[in-house]
């Protein structure tokens, strides 16, 4: 994974764990910049060229949360990684439907700073990033704005949801297996169950309103029709 000639905006209020964070991204990337703010980090996403963003959601002035919600105003396709403290179900809904690549728990291991990278790789390669499938006469997915239009009502998908259905339609028709879906999905810390899982695909199925999901039993997922 080549990002030297991308540019990294690292949102961290924290000195010390600014300091570390650039040290370790500064030989992956071509610049890095930095905000201890949310105000300024939106203006330095206003005035320079920014590929990824790795966000903090405790930083003053405003909040990671609304930092990130006015960046994905400006340019809804930018990548976005949340570095935070916090693991709890409450910090992980709120961020859910900011259509975010990634949560990680601090501090960064050289694990999780390998499965960011991917993260972020396969977000930037997904030629489909832009694209609308007509999956019916009455049912349009929209992967741009992570939703999904039935009959004319739009139904929108948590980041997780849309990150499960682009990695399908990234393998095509190929079997994903569950371990794949975990590394690629469940990058929060939080151990993927198959309840958890059933329980999302279930969700993606109801708001789809057409099977496209088949499960192979024992071995993991895949889309079945792509158009």
């Amino acid at each position: 994974m080549d990002f030297l000639k991308q540019n990294i905006l690292i949102i961290e209020d924290n000195l010390e764990t600014l300091e570390l964070m650039i040290g370790i991204f500064e030989s992956e990337f071509s610049t890095v910049y930095s905000a201890t703010d949310g105000y300024e980090a939106i203006e330095i996403f206003k005035t320079n060229k920014i590929n990824v963003i790795l966000c903090d959601l405790n930083i003053p002035k405003l909040n990671g949360l609304d930092t990130i919600n006015k960046i994905k105003e400006i340019n809804y396709s930018i990548p976005i990684i949340v570095i935070s403290a916090y693991s709890d179900n409450d910090n992980l809904l709120k961020v859910s439907n900011s259509n975010i690549q990634g949560y990680f728990i601090k501090p960064l291991t050289s694990d999780k700073i390998e499965k960011l990278m991917e993260k972020i790789y396969n977000h930037q390669k997904n030629e489909f990033i832009n694209k609308s499938i007509q999956l019916n006469p009455s049912t349009i997915l929209d992967l741009q704005n992570s939703q999904v239009v039935v009959n004319n009502e739009i139904r929108k998908f948590t980041s997780k949801e849309i990150e499960f259905i682009k990695l399908l339609i990234q393998k095509k028709s190929s079997i994903v297996s569950y371990r794949t879906i975990e590394q690629m999905i469940w990058c929060d810390d939080k151990i993927m169950t198959s309840t958890s899982l059933r329980t999302l695909v279930k969700n993606i199925r109801k708001k789809l309103s057409c099977d496209i999901i088949e499960n192979i039993p024992k071995i993991g997922y895949r889309l079945v029709i792509v158009n």
